[in-house]
């Protein structure tokens, strides 16, 4: 890769006022030389514009193809969350197989070469893939264990693999692509044979034909040329992209000839549906809910406020309700009572604790409970991360004024979103009363239908006088942001016995 041509990022890139600190683009070498160039604390870092990259590769005969980006150092990226924001702004502007160009990171004394993402498989490179002799069976080392994980995908069919949504949360763009690939009808219904021919356990029911996304099998960009010189990081955000098919037909085709298979009694749909994209298709929802829903059906909306909804790259609640009376129109003339259970996120960068109730409120309107809630964590290489981590916006070039993003990181805080979330849950009502006190909302604390929780009963009351006058009670205080916290004896323990939150929720 010597011989290529390099360029800083910041070429591509605006890197605002960073913290008193060794410039890292002052010199193509370790940053920590002593030669290299310090930061004026009053100056601010501007890369150069497009324009200026842009003549700066004419003006030295440099191809686009022939470039290598590098990157800041490990070091500074370690120690400078903004660079951490930029750098992941920059990697994931180098998605597209077709015009990613290398990266290289100095990492001490050694550089690490980051390559461009592999093009996508063929149809007929997917067949081949999925016509390999696999002995759908864990691994022999696993014995007779019992494993959930198996039971659940034994008899499922993957069918594409990628996903173009670009949800910030999500590292699927990492691992296979944002364009779709597809398999062949005859693949997967000969796939879908094979299970009812060799499996003795199978009774007629397959789990689940989808992939990353249930509903992008064989969607595509129109235009190829497009495709390849896109940088778009979602091809359905913030609308979905006048050049991208949505046509559903192949998907619902196959779904017909899969249901067909004599000894196939129903095909159930467990991946994730893209339901902004299946309003575009009525007929594809009018098939779903028809023949392949078992009474409920997942959907991810994630949240109902456009604050986190931008910083997550999802959807409006709009298109939910687009989606939701297609499903109950569909499911009415199926005769069928059929109901959709979506998902919520708790505590994802950019949501305010008036969000959180925003959310609850929309709950308790559409009188749907949670059991069990998703709380944010940071994954590896996903845009949200890198807002958690950075407290800025890599969706947005960052400059001195970028936006900045707030998030509940702190024990106390993220509890109380997860809390509005579960806001049915008596153990949760004295968090929640504090808070609503606080935010000047005690209107919505008492007995009336308008209210969110119920006021505290008396046998609450005694047994908070009880909590509070025990050595070992503790009692909600907040901070001097509001942020409820525990404040606890020095004979109390600080112990935690809550279990990890999984996604599953269900209608009252």
């Amino acid at each position: 890769h010597f011989d290529r041509h390099e360029l800083d990022s910041t070429h591509f890139d605006h890197v605002g006022k960073i913290d008193p600190y060794i410039n890292p683009y002052g010199t193509a070498t370790n940053s920590r030389d002593e030669n290299a160039v310090i930061c004026d604390t009053n100056v601010a870092l501007e890369a150069p514009t497009e324009e200026q990259a842009k003549s700066t590769l004419k003006s030295e005969n440099i191809s686009r193809t022939d470039l290598t980006i590098r990157l800041p150092s490990f070091e500074d990226v370690n120690e400078t969350a903004t660079l951490y924001a930029h750098a992941s702004r920059i990697l994931h502007l180098e998605t597209n197989p077709f015009n990613a160009r290398p990266m290289v990171q100095q990492h001490g004394d050694l550089d690490v070469w980051i390559n461009p993402p592999p093009f996508p498989l063929s149809t007929k490179e997917m067949d081949a893939v999925y016509a390999l002799p696999f002995e759908r069976a864990p691994h022999p080392s696993y014995g007779d264990a019992h494993i959930p994980a198996w039971e659940m995908i034994k008899h499922s069919v993957s069918i594409m693999r990628g996903c173009f949504g670009g949800c910030t949360f999500c590292s699927i763009t990492e691992h296979e692509g944002r364009i779709i690939q597809s398999r062949s009808e005859e693949s997967i219904l000969a796939e879908v044979e094979e299970i009812r021919d060799r499996d003795p356990t199978f009774k007629g029911y397959i789990s689940d034909l989808g992939g990353p996304t249930a509903n992008m099998y064989r969607l595509a960009c129109k235009d190829p040329n497009i495709e390849k010189h896109c940088r778009k990081l979602s091809c359905v955000y913030p609308g979905i992209c006048q050049n991208l098919n949505t046509d559903h037909k192949p998907l619902i085709n196959l779904y017909k000839k899969a249901r067909e298979i004599e000894g196939i009694k129903r095909i159930h749909i467990a991946s994730g549906v893209r339901y902004d994209l299946a309003a575009q298709d009525p007929e594809y929802i009018k098939e779903l809910v028809t023949h392949h829903v078992g009474g409920y059906l997942k959907i991810a909306p994630e949240h109902t406020e456009e604050g986190p909804l931008s910083k997550m790259m999802k959807p409006s609640m709009k298109a939910y309700e687009e989606f939701k009376t297609l499903f109950e129109k569909y499911s009415k003339e199926a005769g069928k009572e059929q109901y959709l259970i979506p998902y919520f996120i708790a505590a994802h960068p950019g949501t305010t604790d008036e969000d959180m109730l925003n959310l609850a409120l929309w709950l308790k309107k559409h009188d749907l409970r949670a059991d069990q809630v998703q709380a944010f964590m940071p994954t590896p290489m996903s845009v949200a991360t890198a807002m958690y981590y950075s407290e800025r916006n890599p969706l947005k070039p960052i400059r001195k004024n970028s936006e900045q993003v707030g998030t509940a990181k702190s024990l106390k805080r993220r509890q109380l979103h997860k809390a509005f979330l579960r806001y049915h849950d008596p153990n949760n009502w004295p968090l929640l009363r504090q808070e609503l006190r606080y935010m000047g909302r005690a209107d919505l604390i008492g007995p009336g239908k308008e209210c969110l929780i119920p006021g505290e009963s008396r046998r609450e009351r005694d047994n908070r006088g009880r909590t509070q006058n025990s050595p070992k009670g503790h009692r909600f205080t907040t901070n001097h942001q509001g942020i409820p916290r525990t404040r606890k004896s020095s004979a109390s323990s600080n112990t935690n016995n809550s279990k990890p939150s999984q996604r599953n929720n269900r209608s009252k």
